[in-house]
């Protein structure tokens, strides 16, 4: 084994290591309230029903519907049908019974990800041996792939991203198997891993499209051979096993649609900058919490070269490979990236924004790094192989050094909203009797009452995300507001609630947290919300 493949070895040695650092340390965000829902069998009508009924609830009657109360499979199954039929339930499935062997800690739940995230370096390194004769790409491949930021953080989450990502190179390599070998047994396994892919991420229906795409584009005798036949059969076998989960899709289009593009348009030239900078995170990631605009502000300097990198890597691809092996990329990359960018061109949105739902996307271009990086370490001459062997230092260098930033921090751009919980629960928990009001979403007053004390008490009247009833026109707080509290505090509330607060005589509202909405109520007199 030479000093290269030892120091390409090292660098998957740390990947697997960032992999399991800090599991609990990041913020327990809205996401993952979630996935703790349904692992647990509740539902988030069920839950805002229950802490609606009483005026005043404890932190420990929230966190109950996080932790195990002896539901079953079926229970998990049910909240994802009625609620949630954009996610389906394999991983939830899995995490429901990794749990109740493991424990439901924030550590545990999340260590399932960080566990399957392992299986990323043997997928691609087949995938790899699949479409190129030197294993040398495969070796880069899984080091670009383990010290990436994006993926340490999506091997981090309590969701179902670290299975798809897995999946997504299983099933591509299986689907080059099996136009290779084409045996029945090549094709079932592909088959399989759509069947598994499906009932993981809706949009493994992509990657599928993707494959079948690259096999009607080899050669013309290909058409009607059993390659194709073979791959229909295949596709079929899987949409006909996913039927029982497409109906509840299909029944539910529309909410699946509202949202997945719940966010305005943002104007043409910033999209376009966003996409440059979300393609730099799967390389280097040191920006937190940091905005979009102050993102931009660096754009030309460190995330530019991260673009020319991508952009010579393809064209590399395309002028030295064949034109099996571009193609099966290049479609890798386009298929699952053009329906997500052309509704936010013509219709407005932020879909393509949203870095997990192109894993698929990034996976292609890191291959295709991979494959420049390796060629010309092992084909330039001496002058230009010390160049390279430097870049691709300083490339795997970038990705452990934003893995150890990350590392160190309680939340990250990944947390959404969520991200500013550590300083509205520093605020909240300075005081000695502290009351917190919302009418926000459930899913984020949960989020933060992870990093609360149990001195900590809620007066909620919470809005439901998933929920198709409303029931915020039934919900009030008839008893008002006690005086036994030293500090009153309003979370991200509704343009209603404030203008309530605000038109009480002798009542005022201070904004003590402007990122997160937090308010401050003075303490003039006792109030109600009726």
């Amino acid at each position: 084994m030479t000093r290269w493949q030892l120091l390409i070895i090292s660098f998957l040695v740390f990947g697997i290591f960032f992999r399991f650092l800090y599991l609990d340390r990041k913020v327990y965000w809205y996401d993952e309230v979630f996935t703790s829902l349904r692992i647990f069998g509740y539902t988030e009508s069920e839950v805002i029903q229950q802490v609606s009924r009483h005026p005043v609830v404890s932190l420990e009657d929230l966190q109950r519907y996080q932790h195990d109360a002896g539901r079953n499979l079926l229970d998990t199954i049910k909240s994802l049908a009625t609620e949630d039929f954009q996610h389906p339930p394999l991983y939830y499935a899995i995490a429901h019974f990794w749990v109740k062997w493991l424990g439901d800690s924030i550590a545990a739940i999340r260590g399932l990800s960080a566990l399957i995230s392992v299986l990323v370096f043997p997928s691609i390194y087949w995938l790899c041996r699949e479409l190129f004769p030197s294993p040398s790409v495969a070796w880069v491949s899984m080091a670009l792939v383990a010290v990436s930021p994006f993926h340490v953080l999506m091997a981090q989450e309590a969701r179902q991203y670290s299975l798809w990502t897995v999946i997504i190179l299983l099933s591509s390599a299986s689907v080059l198997s099996a136009i290779r070998l084409s045996s029945k047994l090549s094709w079932r396994l592909y088959a399989i891993s759509l069947i598994v892919g499906l009932y993981t991420f809706l949009f493994t229906g992509l990657v599928a499209i993707a494959h079948g795409l690259y096999l009607f584009s080899l050669k013309t005798k290909l058409q009607f051979s059993k390659a194709v036949s073979a791959y229909f059969i295949a596709f079929t076998t899987a949409i006909a096993a996913f039927i029982p989960w497409l109906v509840i899709v299909v029944s539910n289009f529309s909410a699946i649609n509202s949202n997945v593009n719940k966010d305005e348009a943002i104007p043409l030239l910033s999209l376009v900058k966003a996409w440059v900078f979300n393609l730099s995170y799967i390389f280097f990631d040191i920006w937190g919490q940091s905005s979009l605009e102050s993102r931009f502000a660096l754009t030309h300097l460190i995330v530019s070269p991260f673009l020319f990198l991508t952009g010579y890597s393809l064209y590399f691809l395309y002028r030295t490979t064949t034109k099996q092996v571009s193609l099966f990329i290049l479609l890798s990359i386009a298929i699952p990236t053009i329906p997500l960018i052309l509704p936010d061109l013509i219709l407005g949105g932020q879909r393509s924004l949203t870095m997990r739902y192109l894993i698929p996307t990034y996976l292609g271009i890191q291959i295709a790094v991979a494959y420049l990086l390796a060629t010309k370490l092992s084909s330039s001459g001496v002058k230009q192989q010390k160049f390279w062997r430097l870049l691709t230092l300083v490339i795997l260098t970038s990705g452990i050094l934003s893995c150890v930033v990350s590392a160190r921090t309680e939340t990250w751009w990944t947390k959404g909203n969520s991200a500013e919980n550590p300083q509205v629960a520093q605020i909240i928990n300075e005081a000695n009797r502290p009351l917190v009001i919302s009418d926000t979403k459930i899913g984020r007053i949960i989020s933060l009452s992870y990093l609360l004390e149990p001195k900590v008490q809620f007066q909620l009247k919470p809005k439901c995300h998933t929920c198709q009833l409303d029931f915020t026109a039934n919900l009030s707080f008839n008893s008002g507001i006690s005086t036994n509290y030293s500090d009153i505090f309003v979370y991200k509330p509704s343009d209603d609630m404030l203008n309530n607060f605000n038109q009480i005589q002798n009542y005022t509202t201070k904004l003590v947290y402007e990122p997160a909405r937090l308010w401050k109520l003075s303490q003039d007199k006792s109030i109600s919300l009726n």
